[in-house]
């Protein structure tokens, strides 16, 4: 891990995630798992596969650039405004900052401080039309008549020429390029929810550090379901989401090499701009979609609810015998119970007592058997 790099994450939030945030599940996990490493002997991994395509992709995209979509300047300003209102900060001050380091400012020699003053706060004024569209192009135009990107930059070429970014990115790519790069899974399927759950305020799905890119594994399959239906977004369909997220992270890697001094924020919107070239907010949505069940609960937190279930069972069980009432102590122990003296049943004498009581002899009258008592007839008195 290389400290003196600062993440960079895919956040779908306003708010990007606190690097600490992103550390302490990245430990949590183990450090993941190693997916790709561009300078291992034979370049693999889980997506080595996947890593070529993109090569190919953008080699495509370098030679012909009209099999992605069609692209006018005008696109690529409002392209670029709508990741700002979306992703960057709401105060015209700091919108402000963010286009200066980005571009720079043109004006008339002519324009007063005033002037200048009045057409930055023309490019963030809510326009008077209605659809949505028609209000961030009249936006785009006025920004792209006081700005413009640096030329050179990736962001000019996000803007202006997607073709040149095909090529700065295939050249990364390049299986000839031996500058260092890793793909890096994490499936955090034994890091507790609690620890995952501050990523999933900011909807943090990949982040780039130094020449890593950290993906949450996780949310492949729900990128690949939304594959289907993306088209509707507009953009390219011969890009997959999954696709558009690592090139999205690779954008942010590319210019943390070319332009470290650059605001990871910064890095985000220029980043996002090339990612809505090639998806619109296509993935924006099927991030949405993960959240709405991620992260999942760990291994140890399902034994944990499973015992507790357990529990609540046998007390339910318990209450419902109303063994709650049994005493404490061992039931084995009966010694100072209270045992009624044993009676016996009438039954049918033992054999002994039939000899005893056989053979003519007279039995003793008991106070239970007193036997028979003996009737003395009186005498009748004669008459007188």
């Amino acid at each position: 891990m290389n400290s003196s790099h600062p993440v960079r994450a895919w956040y779908a939030g306003r708010i990007p995630p606190d690097d600490e945030i992103i550390t302490r599940a990245e430990k949590a996990d183990d450090h993941g798992q190693v997916l790709y490493d561009h300078n291992a002997a034979s370049n693999e991994g889980e997506y080595a596969d996947v890593v070529k395509g993109l090569y190919g992709m953008m080699d495509t995209l370098k030679r012909t650039p009209q099999e992605f979509r069609t692209w006018t300047e005008e696109d690529g300003y409002e392209t670029f405004l709508t990741a700002l209102f979306d992703f960057g900060p709401t105060d015209m001050r700091d919108r402000v900052q963010i286009l200066q380091q980005a571009g720079s400012f043109k004006f008339r020699q002519v324009d007063t401080p005033d002037d200048k003053k009045a057409k930055i706060s023309a490019v963030f004024a809510d326009p008077e039309e209605e659809d949505l569209k028609a209000r961030y192009s009249a936006q785009a135009r006025k920004l792209s008549g006081v700005w413009a990107p640096q030329d050179g930059t990736l962001l000019n070429s996000v803007i202006l020429q997607p073709a040149q970014v095909g090529r700065i990115l295939s050249d990364r790519l390049n299986p000839t390029n031996d500058t260092p790069f890793k793909v890096i899974g994490h499936s955090f399927a034994d890091v507790h929810s609690e620890t995952l759950k501050p990523l999933a305020k900011t909807k943090t799905v990949a982040y780039e550090r130094g020449p890593e890119i950290h993906l949450v594994t996780d949310v492949a399959p729900i990128l690949a379901n939304w594959d289907a239906d993306s088209s509707v977004f507009g953009g390219c369909e011969n890009v997959t989401l999954l696709e558009t997220l690592l090139l999205h992270e690779l954008v942010e890697l590319v210019l943390d090499e070319s332009q470290p001094d650059l605001d990871p924020q910064v890095c985000h919107i220029i980043a996002s701009t090339f990612e809505r070239y090639l998806k619109s907010t296509a993935l924006s949505v099927a991030v949405e979609d993960f959240f709405l069940t991620w992260p999942n609960l760990s291994v140890a937190e399902l034994e944990e609810r499973r015992d507790a279930e357990l529990a609540r069972q046998l007390t339910a069980a318990s209450a419902f015998l109303g063994e709650e009432d049994f005493p404490d102590e061992d039931v084995n122990d009966l010694d100072d119970l209270p045992l009624d003296t044993f009676k016996p049943t009438a039954g049918k004498k033992s054999s002994k007592v039939r000899k005893k009581t056989s053979g003519g002899g007279e039995r003793k009258p008991t106070e239970k058997n007193p036997g028979k008592k003996k009737v003395v007839k009186k005498k009748k008195r004669p008459p007188s």
